[in-house]
């Protein structure tokens, strides 16, 4: 039984951002299992709306009741009611896109995000995926997630997306010392070029981070100097979704 439901979720794991439709050999090999059984499992997530077979290509694709029982996920947290007053908010008054990440394994996931009046085409849309140690939000997430996730994180390889792109464990260690002494981190073209973003921790009733209220633009209206211009108003927004979520900072019990 045990054995079933991992092979099961082993399915599930083979799709990707870059693997979002898979024929039944591809799956097969990836889980190293005979295409027979790889093929009743998909039959069983089929049935369940976990997976879905294209008709004309005869491939695979993931389907969306995985997308429903996430946002489930989303909502019991609480992110989404807390968060979206205070990130429309943020996105009308500075006119860029803004998004909220959460940590899934070693990557940041979208899970809201509201286009900017001034959007630009971005690559990250809900439910995405985006690398941890090159972008704002995954750094926020990274810095205070302990020292095992790092580690995770740089035997997983820190691909260079762009030439600014971090791909040294001991670099990576100080920047995020930084952004933890600062309280936010940047993205100044690390993952896509001409993309600059700025991302501020979001914690909950705990004070544990659990999120990253990341603000993003082009490099034409985000250079480094209106980055820090905008940490301020980033780390309020951040603040104020915390708060939202039952939050209180020490400094505020102390002097209440």
């Amino acid at each position: 039984m045990l054995e079933s439901a991992d092979r099961v979720l082993r399915v599930l794991e083979a799709f990707s951002p870059t693997k979002r439709d898979l024929t039944l050999s591809e799956i097969a090999d990836q889980l190293g299992l005979p295409r027979s059984s790889v093929h009743r499992l998909l039959a069983v997530l089929i049935a369940h709306g976990f997976v879905e077979r294209d008709p004309a290509t005869r491939r695979y694709r993931l389907g969306i009741r995985l997308f429903e029982i996430g946002s489930i996920v989303i909502h019991q947290r609480g992110l989404h009611s807390a968060a979206h007053p205070v990130v429309e908010e943020l996105s009308v008054s500075t006119g860029e896109t803004c998004h909220l990440a959460v940590l899934s394994g070693i990557d940041a996931v979208y899970v809201y995000k509201i286009e900017g009046a001034s959007s630009i085409i971005m690559s990250s849309r809900v439910g995405g995926r985006a690398p941890a140690h090159c972008t704002s939000i995954g750094k926020v997430l990274l810095a205070w997630s302990g020292r095992e996730v790092l580690e995770q994180v740089v035997a997983g390889g820190l691909r260079p997306y762009t030439p600014n792109t971090i791909t040294n464990a001991q670099q990576l260690e100080t920047e995020l010392e930084r952004v933890r002494a600062q309280g936010y981190a940047v993205d100044v073209e690390e993952y896509e070029r001409g993309l600059c973003c700025i991302a501020a921790p979001v914690r909950d009733h705990s004070g544990g981070v659990i999120a990253a209220l990341g603000l993003a633009g082009p490099r034409s209206r985000l250079g480094n100097r209106r980055l820090t211009e905008l940490a301020g108003a980033v780390r309020r927004a951040a603040d104020a979704v915390s708060r939202n979520l039952g939050y209180i900072p020490a400094a505020a019990v102390a002097g209440s």
